[in-house]
């Protein structure tokens, strides 16, 4: 079943992430326990120590008191005594043998704070450096110390360590001793473990604070970027807290800092997680988290050095069970909807705070042997945290990408086809400007000719009726009204091309020595009829009138217009010899039944030899209007 394959793959993926960290869990702990257990070394665990203020070692008759390894320097002295003027010492006291075997011998510290330095024999033999005004930080960084073979005497010899303690405390882990050859690799390891991951970790996290910014400086209405930068800050700040050895600034403010550190990275985190997974947000306690988290950093600074380290912790706690309502939130939404990445978020962040509350349970109830990798295992879990949460960014930014994209695709799309709307508007509209322009022009150039030419050509018509001039000036005048009429009124009243019809009609026939007759059955409707109907009944009527002049033989001609509710009717019937209608047809003929068929009109002819010709032109007035609300006629 699909959901259950679902299931499955999401199992797999939250297990393979747990299994990957428990498996580095599990390797640094057998790196850790391989210390303790190497062969040919000596783990000292019981010393001597005592409180002098100078910097040489303290003389023998001072009082020395016995101790277990590791030290709390906070016991035994009132730490409001210490300031950054009065800086005091512990010294520690321990005695070895001198080898039997031949070799080149040292001392190997994994853990003190804040910094170390050695006595062999009353000589120095090195430790932490020292900057005016700035605390020695090597409390994370292993040291190794050679004997040299000058130095042993053969009686019992004395190790003295003097070392430095803060306001807030200072620890000293169990010293081993022995070859050189045997501690390197221990010093290597624990070099490896907490100074070199954590520098190539603070570099990742100072990488991702900027990116992140940017992302959110380029994008400041999706909050989620600087809620994840302000994340990779402060937890930079924790991280350059494991592995620098000279504090950047006062003991005082730096301590601090860092532990408001820790508690913006918990807040940052409550903040991305809230805004990655939008249904687990409550803006309600993110407010209250926040308030608790400003009022938490002025605790950091104001609180009595004696109650720092439990009201720190305590804090800090508190902010964990607050971040921790965030991820069963998340939870139980990755349960209820089967979301992969809720899921791995998660576990993820179920892992991270589990090492934490085990690293605070090593800091105040850990045995010695736990105490070795006390908070150790925290800084594991957060490399995994960032990888998982880049990795939803990069999904988040792929699906907005995608989404960007398409949206893109639309909008070009879109463009482009109103880009091909407006071209072919702004090609229409130059085309029908030019034909206005061209049609203007026409509309000039026939109106020059019709006033002129037109008045020239009546004026022949009238001075000479019968002369053969007078019949070419007539059928000049007839092509230039018809041209004229077309042109000049492409869409024309009914009544002005009726008139013209008539007129021409009438002054083509007297001329030619027939009696015409017009009659007009009906009023003339107010109508505008189409240039293309107006046109081939022009034609076909002057057709009519050039076959009654040249072939009827008739006298008299009859022009009947008749305006019926649904047709057009236009009758012409002359008195002459007639013709059969249904022999062979010249051209004439076969013109005016074309005519006829482009404007769906319909032309009937009734002649016989006795009767003469009538012809009759038909068209259903709906077709001849060119604006009607109805049938209209001619």
């Amino acid at each position: 079943m699909p959901w259950l394959c679902r299931i499955s793959r999401i199992s797999t993926s939250a297990l393979s992430l747990l299994s990957g960290l428990v498996l580095l869990l599990s390797v640094t702990q057998a790196l850790a326990q391989a210390e303790l257990t190497t062969q040919g070394i000596e783990l000292i665990e019981e010393v001597q120590f005592t409180h002098w203020d100078q910097e040489t070692p303290p003389p023998e008759d001072a009082i020395w008191e016995t101790t277990i390894l590791p030290f709390n320097a906070g016991l035994g002295v009132s730490v409001n005594a210490i300031t950054e003027q009065h800086r005091e010492f512990i010294w520690f006291r321990l005695k070895i043998n001198k080898p039997e075997t031949e070799g080149r011998y040292g001392l190997y510290f994994w853990r003190y704070n804040l910094a170390l330095n050695v006595f062999f024999n009353g000589t120095e033999l090195g430790g932490s450096t020292f900057r005016e005004n700035r605390e020695t930080m090597s409390w994370n960084r292993p040291m190794i110390v050679e004997i040299q073979e000058t130095s042993w005497l053969e009686t019992e010899n004395t190790v003295t360590l003097r070392l430095l303690r803060s306001p807030w405390g200072g620890n000293l882990a169990p010293v081993v001793v022995g070859k050189l050859d045997t501690l390197r690799p221990l010093y290597d390891t624990r070099m490896f473990r907490q100074i070199e991951i954590n520098e190539v970790l603070l570099a990742f996290s100072i990488s991702l604070t900027l990116l992140s910014f940017l992302l959110w400086v380029f994008s400041r209405t999706d909050g989620i970027y600087l809620w994840f930068s302000g994340l990779s800050f402060f937890w930079s700040i924790i991280t350059t807290h494991m592995v620098i050895y000279h504090n950047p600034i006062s003991y005082a403010y730096w301590l601090p800092i860092v532990h408001v550190a820790l508690d913006g990275t918990i807040l940052c985190m409550y903040g991305f997680i809230g805004r990655l997974v939008e249904e687990a947000k409550k803006s309600r306690l993110e407010r209250v988290l926040i308030i608790w988290t400003l009022l938490a950093c002025l605790s950091h600074f104001l609180m009595p050095r004696e109650y720092f380290w439990t009201m720190a912790y305590s804090i800090h706690l508190i902010g964990t069970i607050a971040l921790s309502s965030i991820v069963i939130r998340v939870a139980i939404i990755a349960i209820r909807t089967m979301n992969s990445q809720a899921i791995i978020i998660t576990s993820a962040i179920t892992v991270q705070i589990a090492l934490f509350v085990h690293n605070v349970y090593l800091l105040f109830s850990g045995s010695t042997g736990q105490w070795e990798g006390s908070m150790f295992y925290a800084h594991y879990g957060i490399p995994l945290l960032f990888v998982i949460f880049i990795g939803t960014l990069i999904r988040r930014f792929v699906l907005a990408l995608r989404t960007a994209e398409q949206l893109n695709l639309e909008l070009e799309s879109k463009v482009e086809s109103s880009r091909q709307v407006i071209e072919k508007s702004f090609a229409e509209r130059r085309a029908l400007e030019l034909s206005q322009a061209a049609e203007n022009e026409r509309l000039k150039i026939y109106r020059d000719l019709h006033d002129d030419v037109g008045s020239k050509l009546l004026s022949i018509i009238h001075a000479d009726r019968d002369s053969k001039f007078g019949n070419m000036a007539r059928g000049a005048l007839e092509s230039l009204r018809q041209a004229v009429s077309r042109v000049n009124n492409p869409d024309q009243p009914l009544h002005t091309f009726l008139a013209d019809i008539q007129e021409e009609t009438e002054l083509r026939l007297q001329g030619s020595g027939h009696e015409v007759s017009w009659k007009q059955i009906g009023n003339t409707p107010d109508l505008i009829i189409r240039s293309t109907i107006a046109f081939n009944l022009n034609r076909l009527l002057k057709e009519i009138v050039s076959n009654i002049i040249r072939h009827a033989s008739a006298n008299t001609v009859e022009v009947s217009v008749d305006f019926s509710e649904d047709y057009w009717k236009l009758i012409l019937r002359d008195n002459g010899k007639g013709f059969d209608p249904f022999g062979p047809m010249g051209n004439g003929i076969a013109n005016m039944q074309t005519r006829a068929e482009e404007i769906d009109a319909t032309l009937t002819i009734d002649s016989s030899f006795d009767k003469g010709t009538c012809i009759t032109i038909s068209i259903f007035s709906a077709n001849a209007g060119a604006e009607c609300e109805g049938p209209i006629a001619l």
